[in-house]
């Protein structure tokens, strides 16, 4: 019924400020939506005023103050905060500002997340060309995500030492990190995790989470996917082929299985009665059996549905009904031509 008639939409959900800041800091870097989504849920659980009692982070995405000040002396001049990069100045290595009024500004821009999502777009794919120049090969989403805790640096030494000595104590590779991040480096006990521990849960953090940037979704539609608890994984895909619905053998070989409705579903599993199979058609119509016209089952209704005259197909042509086969006087005899053929 769908191909021929316009399903009722949700109601119209206010757009989230904070998803839709996110959703254009992804389209502005290059990087993924979905990734940027998931690691400002885990970071902040969306609030742009977060702040972390264990360090300096701040924010929607949990920037300390030298990584954000190195952000916004970078990329600053391309989002029109040249004034603000100017005023960051290099003093071997440690990054400051001058006049503590102007630090100040620079620093509460971790609270604006137009600007936290741009500069974790623009440090996602920083951290991805380091960490596939140091892996030779292009990291995973999860590995990203240890880029984002650890720094690229930190989290090429964190996947090397997961393959080369797993069993080593993560906590003594990054004690600053540790100290940050004790859920992440100690279980609930109180025991260090291992390497390979550590790199588990950072990875499994992101799993599935798409990494390509995804225009087609809306902050509209990113937002109503938030309020139902989609996964993250399926917020950013947009009309993505193996997830689409109706019609989908005419644009995908893979994709939903699902039953078009109740009904159909209901044809294949309700038992046979009387040598047919009764689809419940829940809230539709029911065309099947068919009646003849004036039959008393044509008013017939239940629960489930109500039955609907149909016409029944024409009657058989009387040239062809059992009438002609009375004139046969018997079964045909072939003896006559099977003796001309023994003859010849």
């Amino acid at each position: 019924m769908f191909l021929f008639t316009t399903p009722q939409s949700r109601d119209a959900q206010p757009v989230n400020p904070v998803v839709n800041a996110i959703r254009q800091g992804a389209e502005k870097t290059g990087a993924g939506f979905d990734y940027l989504l998931k690691t400002a849920q885990r970071e902040s659980a969306l609030e742009p005023n977060a702040k972390a009692s264990t360090s300096s982070a701040t924010g929607l995405f949990q920037f300390i103050e030298q990584t954000w000040l190195a952000m916004v002396k970078q990329e600053g001049p391309k989002q029109g905060l040249s004034q603000y990069a100017d005023a960051i100045s290099d003093n071997g290595g440690r990054l400051s500002v001058s006049d503590p009024a102007t630090r100040d500004k620079i620093l509460q821009l971790r609270n604006d997340p137009q600007v936290a999502a741009v500069m974790a777009g623009a440090l996602t794919q920083k951290n991805r060309d380091q960490l596939a120049t140091s892996l030779g090969r292009q990291p995973q989403a999860g590995e990203l995500y240890m880029a984002h805790v650890l720094g690229a640096r930190g989290a090429s030494d964190l996947i090397r030492a997961a393959a080369s000595d797993p069993s080593r104590v993560a906590a003594r590779d990054f004690p600053e990190a540790a100290a940050a991040n004790r859920s992440i480096f100690y279980d609930k006990a109180g025991r260090a995790r291992s390497v390979q521990e550590v790199y588990g849960t950072l990875a499994a953090s992101h799993a599935g989470t798409q990494l390509a940037a995804a225009a087609t979704t809306t902050a509209a539609q990113a937002t109503q996917m938030v309020q139902d608890d989609t996964p993250v994984a399926e917020i950013a895909v947009g009309l993505r082929p193996e997830r689409a619905r109706g019609l989908v053998g005419l644009f995908s070989t893979g994709g939903s299985r699902e039953p078009v409705s109740r009904a159909v579903a209901n044809l294949w599993t309700t038992p046979v009665q009387g040598g047919t199979r009764t689809a419940s058609a829940e809230g539709v119509e029911r065309y099947y059996p068919r009646v003849r016209q004036g039959d008393a089952a044509a008013s017939t209704t239940s629960d489930a549905g109500k039955a609907v005259t149909s016409p029944l197909p024409p009657a058989r042509p009387n040239e062809f009904s059992g009438t002609a086969a009375t004139t046969r006087r018997g079964p045909l005899d072939l003896s006559s031509f099977m003796n001309q053929r023994t003859r010849v």
